[in-house]
């Protein structure tokens, strides 16, 4: 059992990185390309992402959008899986402790 609790975090980070690689890559390459510019800060505020994104660059609201909506998901499909791996690891602690 500790050995599936032990493999089945490392499974949950390699996919994970595999997916960021991939999807998010993807979208970087075409705002790249297009020499897209933006922050973090207003990729997080959605007044700062009206005003001053997609109004600079309004042939490209969809990829825009698109772009922000993953990053949104990509983080909190990555909280999911700390807590996911802190909950595999408390299972650890907890099987390790009883014998």
């Amino acid at each position: 059992m500790k050995i599936l609790i032990i493999l089945s975090i490392f499974s949950l980070f390699v996919l994970f990185n595999l997916y960021i690689r991939v999807r998010t890559l993807g979208y970087y390459k075409a705002l790249v390309s297009k020499r897209i510019q933006f922050t973090f800060s207003q990729m997080l505020s959605s007044s700062q992402w009206q005003n001053e994104v997609l109004s600079k660059y309004p042939a490209d609201t969809e990829l825009l959008n698109t772009f922000r909506r993953h990053i949104i998901r990509t983080g909190i499909l990555f909280l999911v899986i700390v807590i996911l791996v802190f909950v595999m690891l408390a299972l650890l602690k907890t099987q390790m402790l009883a014998g």
